[in-house]
């Protein structure tokens, strides 16, 4: 089968001249060069049908760029006699960057191009260049990411990318620069720039265990009070603050507060400061302690991406760029108390006497005792008249009442205690509530008037836990609380009952034998008695206990007595008065 000529061959074949030379003269040569711009182009061939084969590709470049070539005619080679053609301009190179930039895009926002900037990271892209445009908001990003992948992905991130083309140019799109070169001239933008330009937003619940808080010189005070009562620790450090970018701008002195804490600082301290007006709360970012980032800024990459290359000696702080712009602060020591003047704590001289001003007190202030629908009327013990005891011996035999209670007899009146609570079914008497402290009694219904706290009442009383305070109705009086008279005495005889005592013939007999069979055996005589324990003495102590408010130990008094339940009640209600307490 014969071979088949490819088109170049036929084009030559075409343009080749119709009589052959002779065979003495050489061929015309066919040489290939640019076409002037403007030199019209040349005739198109017959039409052939060619051979079915695939549009050839241009040649792909090393940025991503597709090459299309410069456009070229082929014509015989002039003759040596000819005049020489016009000479072809050469073609302009635009100078390409230290930095293989394959694709650029443009963001409306510092936000988005941040987060590009993380999946560029991500991607392995880790070279890229911001750049502000002029007259606007927009940013433009220039990155070494292929076009293949970077359009999508920086597409992803709401930027409107466009790939490097040969020589600098930059792919067509309505508006905008046409060549890199003219993007690389507008101003440069690095991380804190980037970061300056994001909106503010509350802070977050991250934890902090330091901030530096940068305020005006009128609320430092105010910020040093908010942290001190929040429990952090507050330090105070001289700096130099200027603009990070204005080096001729005079410096001027400020103080910085230091916050730190071994736990987290309380998030309530932080949106307390952070509200405050002309106050930047910052934390340092954790690739780079110098760099100090206020909390209402949350930049969407990570703290490693935030790195920027702060002198050493330095502090950068980024805070909100309306009320200042990024600053550069030099400090002028190491971190110092916070001085008292600051919080407002002047020292004063001690005073010689401690008594309030005349006309303060009120003058001739007399306690009362008023009826009160809010005073408890509860019975804690019940204040009884002469007269009323012969009515007292006849109703107590064979009563609870009768068997624990005491009196604490006094002139004309006397005070019935008892441990278990019984006082409430008396039907005659004063019944009385203990209000405390210790063992301080007013009539059941009735409250003091002025009102006292508990200090009070404990020193206009004198409750010293030796006496009981009984305040009713009518009079006032202080019963000692040793000794106590129990309530059975009276209707029990004053003396001891008579008792028959010793042994007759026959038992002592009996217990001679014993005896001697003991001491044949050599058998122990039998326990040693355990020494007598009076049940009454152990209810006075626990009565004395209960007036006096402390049921705990009352109820202890009550188990040695042998009384487990009065004592389990007891208990109760010590654990029910605590818990009222908290």
């Amino acid at each position: 089968m014969e071979r088949s000529e490819s088109p170049l061959r036929r084009l030559l074949n075409r343009i080749a001249p119709e009589n052959p030379p002779s065979s003495g003269t050489p061929p015309t040569p066919i040489v290939a060069r640019p076409a002037p711009r403007g030199a019209p182009p040349p005739a198109p061939p017959p039409p052939q049908t060619p051979p079915a084969r695939p549009h050839p590709r241009p040649p792909h470049q090393s940025n991503g760029a597709h090459d299309h070539g410069v456009p070229f005619s082929v014509r015989p080679a002039r003759p040596p006699e000819e005049e020489p053609p016009i000479p072809v301009p050469p073609v302009t190179y635009t100078s390409s960057p230290a930095v293989d930039w394959r694709v650029v895009a443009r963001f409306p926002a510092p936000h988005r191009i941040l987060g590009a900037l993380e999946a560029l990271h991500r991607a392995g892209a880790d070279e890229w260049s911001c750049h502000a445009e002029p007259g606007g908001e927009a940013v433009w990003l220039l990155s070494v990411i292929g076009p293949v992948v970077g359009t999508d992905l920086l597409t992803l991130h709401g930027g409107e990318p466009r790939p490097v083309l040969g020589h600098g140019a930059l792919a067509e799109r309505n508006g905008g620069p046409h060549q890199l070169a003219e993007v690389l001239s507008w101003p440069r933008l690095d991380t804190v720039d980037l970061v300056s330009r994001l909106p503010l937003s509350p802070p977050d619940r991250t934890a902090h265990h330091t901030l530096h808080v940068l305020a005006a010189p009128q609320l430092l005070s105010s910020v040093a009070r908010q942290a001190l009562a929040f429990g952090v620790e507050v330090s105070t450090l001289a700096v130099h603050a200027r603009p990070l970018d204005s080096a001729e701008t005079p410096q001027r002195e400020a103080t910085v507060l230091l916050l730190t804490s071994p736990e987290e600082i309380p998030h309530a301290l932080l949106v307390a400061l952070s509200a405050l007006p002309r106050t930047s709360v910052c934390r340092p970012v954790a690739s780079c302690e110098r760099l100090l980032l206020d909390v209402r800024l949350h930049p969407p990459v990570d703290d490693a991406l935030l790195y920027s290359p702060v002198p050493e000696g330095e502090l950068w702080l980024v805070g909100d760029i309306e009320e200042w712009p990024p600053l550069r602060l030099e400090p002028l020591g190491t971190p110092a108390p916070i001085p008292a003047e600051l919080i407002g704590v002047a020292p004063e001289p001690p005073s010689a006497t401690h008594a309030l001003p005349e006309g303060v007190q009120a003058p001739s202030a007399k306690i009362r005792l008023v009826a009160d629908v809010h005073a408890p009327t509860a019975v804690d013990a019940v204040l009884l008249r002469d007269d009323e005891l012969p009515l007292l011996r006849r109703y107590l035999p064979g009563r609870p009442l009768g068997e624990a209670g005491f009196l604490l007899p006094g002139p004309g009146h006397h005070l019935l205690l008892e441990p278990a609570g019984l006082a409430r079914d008396l039907p005659f008497g004063v019944p009385l509530c203990r209000i405390g402290p210790g063992s301080l009694f007013l009539e059941s219904g009735l409250t003091l008037t002025p009102p006292l706290p508990p200090a009070a009442r404990a020193r206009l009383f004198g409750l010293d836990g030796t006496s009981a305070v009984v305040c009713w109705h009518g009079g006032r009086h202080r019963f000692p609380l040793a000794p106590m008279v129990p309530l059975w005495t009276l209707w029990a005889p004053p003396g001891t009952v008579e008792v028959s005592t010793g042994l007759s013939k026959a038992g002592r007999e009996l217990l001679d034998a014993l005896d001697a069979l003991a001491g044949a055996t050599g058998a122990s005589q039998g326990p040693t008695p355990a020494p007598h324990q009076d049940p009454g003495e152990a209810l006075e102590r626990a009565t004395r206990l209960r007036a006096l408010g402390e049921h705990e130990a009352a109820a202890e008094a009550y188990r040695s007595a042998g009384d487990p339940l009065e004592a389990a009640r007891l208990f109760e209600q010590a654990a029910l008065e605590g818990a009222e307490e908290r």
